[in-house]
């Protein structure tokens, strides 16, 4: 209470006999052991002392001090004054009086002011600081009235060993809470309560420590650093998630260590590094995955337009050479038909050979070609109701010879099928491609087996074969353009690398599959599985089909 006033109202009261009294009832407190110190007011010179005859007894600054122009500007009162030009405000004083801190001790957190010549210190609120009227809480100091007092009616017991603060009466003033109420407070004098709290935190040693400004930049670099880093390798989704729970998981950490600890991290300046670096960081992504993107697509039409020129050429190239293969190919067999009886055994070979190695050579172009075409989308499938078990014998008979030469035997074993609707051509392709590679990779005295039945809805041809089988690497790369499984036996063979390629496309076409199993040196199964009733794709569905599952 500011005895100043009553001095200014009741003068001849205070200065008289009461001021007497209220001084001697003092001095027989401070003589039974009790400490007894008068809080006093200030203005911008300092203290403004108490009236006489108060100003012989103890008295020390006892200020609220609300944030305002030079901190928070939010009119909340956190921080509390310890000093003032060298002398201890109220809260200290008293806490040294009563002992319970060193004389030259200073509470945890405590900072200097210069242009006060003042030491503060942030102060914690013990428990609630408001009441309810709707929801009753108990505030964490007892209260009493005066009026109680005086007329007897609280015990002594229960001010016994307690620090008791006196303040006169006044109206509720919400702005005096660290808090804003929920409606009307019970509380006399809010700031009382704010007194007790400031007193409280001194004697139990819990002010709040604020964090260096060196730790509040470290903190920002950090975080700022991590959410660039995510942002820059993570994908977009996964970079908002990252920062979301980035700046939540500050938040939780800084409250904690608030509650827990006392250390008081200001959060802003980490929250506002995270939301800038983010901003200016998605951007730079931006821009980078549109040059990778730009990069992407110049490279994807350098790219088609090389696979066009190789199309072109390959297809230009394997035109002109049909012609003249087959011409070298038709003079080599009238010549060793008309002058076979005058020429030598020798020469014979020699032309049988020439004839040998054109008709490699046109498989290969035919190959080509046929490669040409898929890669071109023009290919186009022919739907024909065949009998398949037909097709297989006229594979077979084609063969027939070549298996003779190679001592292999071909054996059939065709169940009874309906007509089926293929492409006849590509069929007598992939048949003749599996068959061909059967008899050229089966030792001599061995068998090729090759078998049609009916599953369910599919028509399934296996050709096997007691050869020289393949590895598990070589499986996996069968189907692959231009490539051949690396041995003895297919060195010495002649082959393209694209009969099982085009087999694999040709069987896909007809919505089908080929499936391959082979143990080394034991032999390989090709098993060729159809539909009885294939569905009508056009050529360009069944090309994006292909590019989608990469077959």
């Amino acid at each position: 209470m500011d005895m100043n006033h009553v001095d200014q109202v009741t003068p001849e009261l205070l200065r008289k006999e009461w001021g007497t009294r209220f001084v001697e009832s003092a001095q027989r407190m401070t003589q039974k052991g009790n400490v007894f110190l008068l809080g006093t007011p200030f203005d911008v010179t300092g203290e403004i002392p108490p009236p006489f005859p108060l100003n012989t007894l103890q008295h020390s600054i006892a200020v609220v001090h609300k944030d305002g122009n030079v901190f928070a500007e939010d009119k909340i009162t956190r921080r509390a004054l310890l000093t003032l030009n060298d002398h201890p405000a109220f809260h200290l004083n008293m806490a040294r009086l009563l002992g319970r801190i060193e004389k030259d001790e200073l509470p945890r957190g405590t900072f200097y002011i210069p242009e006060v010549d003042g030491k503060y210190f942030f102060f914690r609120y013990h428990g609630s600081t408001v009441f309810n009227y709707r929801r009753p809480s108990p505030l964490p100091y007892p209260h009493y009235s005066f009026v109680d007092i005086i007329k007897k009616r609280v015990p002594v017991s229960a001010l016994r060993n307690k620090v008791v603060l006196v303040s006169s009466l006044s109206s509720d003033d919400s702005a005096d809470y660290a808090f804003t109420p929920y409606s009307r407070v019970s509380f006399s004098n809010p700031k009382l309560l704010v007194h007790a709290n400031i007193l409280d935190t001194i004697i139990t040693r819990d002010g709040i420590l604020l964090a260096p400004r060196w730790v509040n930049w470290l903190v920002t670099f950090v975080v700022t650093t991590f959410v660039l880093w995510w942002i820059m390798t993570a994908t977009p989704l996964y970079g908002v998630f990252a920062t979301l729970s980035l700046a939540l998981a500050l938040i939780v950490v800084s409250q904690a260590l608030f509650q827990i600890r006392g250390l008081w991290l200001r959060e802003s300046q980490p929250l506002v590094g995270i939301f800038v670096g983010y901003y200016l960081a998605v951007p730079y992504r931006l821009i980078l995955e549109y040059k990778k993107r730009w990069d992407y697509q110049r490279k994807n039409e350098i790219l088609t337009q090389v696979e066009e020129l190789k199309t072109n050429f390959l297809h230009l190239v394997t035109h002109d050479l049909k012609t003249p293969v087959a011409r070298i190919q038709g003079l080599t067999e009238v010549l060793l038909r008309n002058a076979s009886n005058r020429l030598n055994p020798r020469d014979q070979e020699t032309l049988k050979s020439v004839i040998t190695s054109t008709e490699e050579l046109n498989h290969f172009i035919t190959s080509i070609l046929e490669l040409s075409k898929v890669e071109s989308k023009n290919l186009h499938i022919q739907l024909e109701s065949k009998d398949i078990n037909h097709l297989i014998e006229k594979a077979v008979e084609r063969f027939h010879a070549q298996a003779k030469a190679r001592q292999v035997q071909l054996v059939s074993q065709l169940d009874p099928l309906f007509p089926i609707h293929v492409d006849p051509t590509l069929i007598s392709k992939v048949l003749n491609n599996l068959i061909d590679n059967a008899i050229k990779y089966s030792p001599k005295n061995s068998a090729v087996h090759i078998e049609s039945k009916e599953e369910g809805d599919w028509i399934v041809i296996s050709i096997r074969d007691q050869g020289i089988g393949l590895s598990e690497e070589e499986l996996q790369n069968l189907f692959t353009r231009f490539y051949r499984a690396k041995n003895d036996t297919t060195i010495s063979t002649t082959g393209t690398g694209l009969g099982l390629y085009l087999t694999k496309y040709f069987i896909e076409a007809h919505q089908g599959h080929v499936e391959v199993s082979s143990e080394k040196n034991q032999g390989s199964t090709f098993r060729i599985i159809l539909p009885m009733y294939p569905v009508e794709v056009s050529p360009n569905t069944i090309h994006k089909l292909k590019e989608t599952f990469d077959v």
